[in-house]
């Protein structure tokens, strides 16, 4: 009798630590890889990748999950993959303040001005398409490729006299 005691509490083991295994998956399988060669901002589209926030005094690091279906523009944005995410759910003609990447304490410490971008700007930029500039007199933006034949790039810099926010860019889906 006390075997199949043991027995039954191995088999509630392994079955709760497949349950936690399956449940640490990120991306879902009905996703499937971008096939095209050309991100288009109208197409609908989901980017995955990771981010770095380097101001005067601090430095904001995480990872970002965006969904673009139509005009709407979700964005999920987390620090730790074991903390909560903050999820912003934008129009593609709105404005993004980039103050949401930083995280609440930060704020209060460091009072600094950041850009306000559209997000149509936004996306353009992290997809490796040209955009007007014009708008944001202080901005700068740098794009690298890994390779020549890539047509999303890898990292883009935006770059002001108050910060420095780098992304990478890890996948692109359909």
């Amino acid at each position: 009798m006390k075997n199949y005691i043991k027995k039954g509490y191995q088999l509630i083991h392994i079955l709760i630590i497949n349950l936690c295994l399956i449940s640490c998956i990120s991306t879902s399988g009905s996703i499937k890889p971008y096939q095209n060669n050309y991100v288009d901002i109208t197409n609908n589209f989901s980017l995955e990748g990771k981010f770095k926030l380097s101001m005067k005094d601090s430095k904001e690091t995480g990872y970002f999950f965006l969904e673009k279906k139509r005009n709407l523009v979700k964005f999920n944005i987390g620090k730790s993959y074991l903390l909560p995410e903050k999820e912003l759910l934008l129009d593609i003609r709105e404005d993004l303040d980039l103050n949401k990447l930083i995280s609440e304490t930060n704020q209060d410490e460091l009072n600094l001005k950041f850009s306000v971008l559209k997000v149509s700007d936004f996306i353009q930029i992290i997809i490796g398409q040209q955009s007007d500039l014009s708008a944001y007199a202080d901005l700068e933006v740098f794009k690298e490729f890994k390779n020549e034949n890539e047509f999303l790039p890898s990292k883009i810099s935006l770059k002001t006299s108050n910060y420095e926010l780098i992304i990478f860019n890890k996948k692109i889906y359909e």
